[in-house]
Parts: C-alpha cells; sequence; structure tokens
C-alpha cells in the first residue's frame, strides 16, 4: 500500500508539474483551456475554476495527465464555437505561441529538475571525502610529497570538498597542477607542479567489493554466488575497484575464468564455464550489482554544503551529464548496443520512489528531480505524440513555410503510437519479470 501511494503522489507530482506548464503557458497565450487531468479514463473528481471554467480532473488511472484546449480540428461538426472563443483557439495561433505552448509542459519538468539539485547542493549532503587511498614509492606524486590518506582540499584554487569534485577537477584540467593543496592529520600542506597520473589512487579504490544483488535466471545465480560475497580475484588478478573488475570481466567475455571471492571470511574459487555465456554474447555482465562496503565508506564522508552560485552551476552541470547519458541509452535502444531489459515501467518507478520515500525526505525529493528531469527531456524527444514530435513537426512547418498535410500528421502519428506502445509494452514485461511489488 505504501509503495502504491508513494507512486501516486510521485506521479501526481511530476505529471502536474509538466501539465501546468502548457496550462499557463496557454493562458499567457491567450488560448483557452478547457480541461487540465492528472490521470487517464474516467474522472474521480471534477471541480471548474477561472472565468473559462476550466475542468480540473483527477482520473482514475494514474499514468500521466493531459491539457486540453480549445483547437477547432478537436471539435465535433455540431458543436459551435463562440464567436469570442474563435480566436483564443490553439490552431488560430501564431507558430511561436504554440512551439512555446508545447515545449512548456518539458522545460519545467527540466527546470524543476535544476531547482531541486541546486536545494540539495546548497542544503548540504554527505559526500565521500577526496583522499588518496594507494600511490606507488616510486611514482612522481610520492617524491613530491604525496602520501596516502592525504585530503586533496585545493587544486589550483579550486576547492575541492568531495570526491566528484576531484574527479572533475582532474578531468578539466589535462590532469596538470601547478599549486596542489592538502591536510594531513590537520595540517594544511602543498605541493608545486603535479602531473596527476593513474598511479594516484583515489578512495574507494581498495575497498572490499561486494554483491549488493544477483539478477534471476543470471551467470551469478547459476555458479553460486551470493549476495556480499567479496570479489577480491579474476584469474588470479587482484581487484581494486568496481571499474577495473567490470572491465576484466568483459574482457574475459566468451572465455572460462576464475573468480576469487571471501564468504563469511573463508576464501573460495569458483570457475565461470565459456559455455555458461549461450545467448548472452552481447550483455557482457553476469547479472550482479556491486557495491563498497558500506561500513567502510561512512567512515569516510563529510557533509558538504555549497553556495548558491556554486550550487546552480552544478546543477546544469549534472541536469547536461543526465541529458546526455538519456539520449544515449535512448539511442543504444534502437541500435542493440542497450539491453531492453534495462527498460523500467510504472512498477520500478513505484519500486524506487518508495525505497527513497522510506530512506528519508531529501532522497525523495532527489529522486522527484531525476524522474522530473527525465520525463522533462523524453518528452523532447522528437518522436509523435510526444511532445518533442509536435515540436519537430512546427519546426518543419518554420524551414517550409507551411505545415504536414493531414495524411502526413496522421502516418507520422501511428509512427510515434507504434514506438510508444512497444516500448510500453516491453516496459511493463519487465516490471513483471522483475516481481518489483
Amino acid at each position: 500500500m505504501t509503495t502504491f501511494l508513494v507512486f501516486i503522489l510521485t506521479i501526481s507530482i511530476v505529471v502536474g508539474i509538466h501539465e501546468f506548464g502548457h496550462f499557463q503557458m496557454a493562458r499567457w497565450c491567450n488560448v483557452k483551456v478547457l480541461k487540465f487531468s492528472i490521470g487517464f479514463g474516467k474522472p474521480l473528481f471534477t471541480f471548474r475554476l477561472g472565468k473559462d471554467q476550466t475542468a480540473f480532473v483527477i482520473s482514475s488511472i494514474p499514468l500521466g495527465g493531459y491539457v486540453k484546449l480549445l483547437d477547432e480540428n478537436n471539435i465535433k461538426p455540431s458543436k459551435r464555437i463562440k464567436k469570442t472563443d474563435i480566436k483564443r483557439a490553439f490552431n488560430r495561433q501564431s507558430l511561436i505561441k504554440r512551439f512555446l505552448i508545447v515545449a512548456a509542459g518539458p522545460l519545467i519538468n527540466i527546470i524543476l529538475g535544476i531547482f531541486i539539485f541546486c536545494f540539495i547542493y546548497m542544503h548540504g549532503s554527505l559526500q565521500i571525502k577526496p583522499s588518496i587511498s594507494d600511490l606507488p614509492l616510486s611514482s612522481e606524486a610520492y617524491q613530491k610529497g604525496l602520501r596516502v590518506g592525504d585530503e586533496i582540499v585545493l587544486l589550483d584554487g579550486v576547492e575541492i570538498k568531495s570526491l566528484e569534485d576531484l574527479e572533475i577537477a582532474v578531468k578539466s584540467h589535462n590532469q596538470a597542477f601547478q599549486d596542489v593543496h592538502f591536510k594531513r592529520e590537520g595540517q594544511l600542506l602543498h605541493i608545486k607542479n603535479l602531473l596527476w597520473t593513474d598511479e594516484i589512487k583515489i578512495f574507494p579504490y581498495g575497498l572490499p567489493i561486494l554483491i549488493q544483488s544477483i539478477e534471476a535466471g543470471s551467470i551469478a545465480e547459476k555458479i553460486g554466488l551470493r549476495v556480499r560475497d567479496q570479489i577480491i580475484m579474476v584469474d588470479q588478478v587482484p581487484i581494486k575497484n568496481i571499474q577495473d573488475l567490470i572491465a576484466i570481466i568483459q574482457n574475459h567475455w566468451l572465455k572460462s575464468y576464475d573468480l576469487t571471492i571471501i564468504r563469511e571470511n573463508i576464501i573460495q574459487y569458483i570457475h565461470i564455464d565459456k559455455e555458461l555465456f549461450e545467448s548472452k554474447i552481447d550483455k557482457k555482465r553476469i547479472g550482479v550489482a556491486l557495491g563498497y562496503d558500506e561500513d567502510m565508506i561512512k567512515a569516510h564522508l563529510v557533509e558538504v554544503k555549497r553556495t548558491f552560485g556554486d550550487s546552480i552551476n552544478k546543477s546544469f552541470i549534472q541536469t547536461y551529464t543526465f541529458f546526455n547519458l538519456t539520449l544515449t541509452t535512448f539511442r543504444n535502444l534502437f541500435t542493440q548496443k542497450a539491453d531492453l531489459k534495462d527498460l523500467g515501467g510504472p512498477l520500478a518507478i513505484a519500486h524506487m520512489a518508495s525505497s527513497s520515500f522510506l530512506e528519508g525526505i531529501f532522497p525523495y525529493i532527489q529522486f522527484i528531480g531525476l524522474i522530473s528531469l527525465n520525463i522533462g527531456i523524453l518528452n523532447l524527444l522528437p518522436i509523435p505524440l510526444l511532445d518533442g514530435g509536435h515540436l519537430a513537426f512546427y519546426l518543419f512547418e518554420f524551414i517550409i513555410g507551411k505545415p504536414l498535410s493531414n495524411k502526413k500528421m496522421m502516418i507520422s502519428q501511428r509512427v510515434g503510437m507504434l514506438i510508444l506502445g512497444l516500448l510500453t509494452a516491453i516496459a511493463l514485461y519487465n516490471d513483471a519479470c522483475r516481481n518489483l511489488i
């Protein structure tokens, strides 16, 4: 029951914000709004407000919503429009007004996501300290004075508060720094002209890598791996972080190899035979979720609060990163580079919403931001029936000077309906297979 109620709350917030974007922009453009609905299907609750007596509706199927605008193309021939309302019909508006009304929905979702990320950054959250966890004695960094356990605080004048800050700084500065400040046992030290090489390992490198969950029917289940198993070697090669483990397993795909694990403080060896891969040739994953020892992670956490300017900047960076990730994932679905089993539907959203809600108010708010951002970005994709599809039609109209013909519009909408229908069916099937609730 909790999962269902949290799902309803989550969808109502995100969809309500989306439809409010369309609704408010339509009002600003003086377009008459006939209905504002959260959900589809049979109305459960209706009330009317405003000079236009817009119907605000809560419907029985909580999987979306819509705003119905006055449009001559959607009015039955037997029904007349008041002369005073004709100029307020959506189809009578200029191209720019129609574009703004359609774009307002996904854009307000994206704005909500940015606002929530900014709020989280300003409020503060627990982050991993930017500390050194491994450093060869022969490395240049060691010779200059850097040691295991040192916490980086400044790189060329840029303040480093978390592991994320450190990773971004290293990537954006081409790994060469003129001035590095770090803390050691409460003392502030610094070195000059440091080349940040792959030899410098940062936390959580070296922490125990534990199996968090195992996918039903996966290779991992077949070979007997269990939750909380610690993976320490692949074919006698020591594993120090999750990224290296994933890379090694992928490089050993279609080959037989041995895993060395620790289970209940006892070292065990598990053989993976190449025959187990069967039809899983393109997936390159054995079906486990990995993580580090949480107790050790907690000892290296620090609360990080940021200024408004820094929070806004990081919010835009995170939004841009998420935008690229969403587009890449969606593109890979159609090029078979991504597994369709990764698609999640309403049950997956309900499960994640409930989990974040139970963790606390701030994890739940952050989840709302991610879902809002996801819906905003997906709705901008140029697929007919989505907002992005309509925007693509308007762009086409702007370029050629006239709208698509009704016949072409109908064909494109049927294609869009087919694409969305297939993706929805796959997502629902995956939900059923996962047995999340």
